[in-house]
């Protein structure tokens, strides 16, 4: 079972919502426990960030930003977004990605540029793929 919150103003809210269900159920078919994942979506991250997630094996919180370095995302900008930060929701939850940001499967990357890490790699080949799957 998945419990999705979409957190502050969002055209669409709804629709959102189906997206990030549809988006996990496909990339982690055989969940058979109760996760959380909390969407919020903010004027801005921290850093200027396009968006953040953060969690574990049992929650994910997303940060999804409108804007960054004063420049508004469009609608589309922001779902292709939030289709990067629902792989990392997937790393988490499958223990792929360990909640300090430096071990994937086990193995220690705090010393690899964070672009070249498997799971920025990972969520930079999925996010397109997810977008055109899943938000029509």
């Amino acid at each position: 079972m998945m419990s999705v919150l979409i957190n502050g103003r969002i055209k669409n809210k709804r629709k959102v919502e189906d997206f990030v269900y549809n988006t996990l159920f496909d990339l982690m078919p055989r969940l058979k426990r109760t996760v959380y994942v909390d969407v919020n979506i903010v004027t801005q991250c921290d850093n200027d960030y396009h968006a953040l997630c953060h969690g574990d094996k049992e929650e994910v919180v997303i940060e999804l930003a409108r804007e960054s370095n004063g420049v508004k995302f469009t609608h589309n900008e922001m779902m292709l977004n939030l289709a990067h930060e629902l792989v990392h929701a997937k790393q988490f939850l499958r223990g792929e990605l360990h909640p300090s940001l430096q071990t994937w499967c086990r193995q220690d990357y705090s010393k690899t540029p964070y672009r070249d890490t498997p799971w920025e790699k990972e969520a930079y080949l999925l996010e397109g793929k997810i977008l055109t799957k899943h938000w029509k």
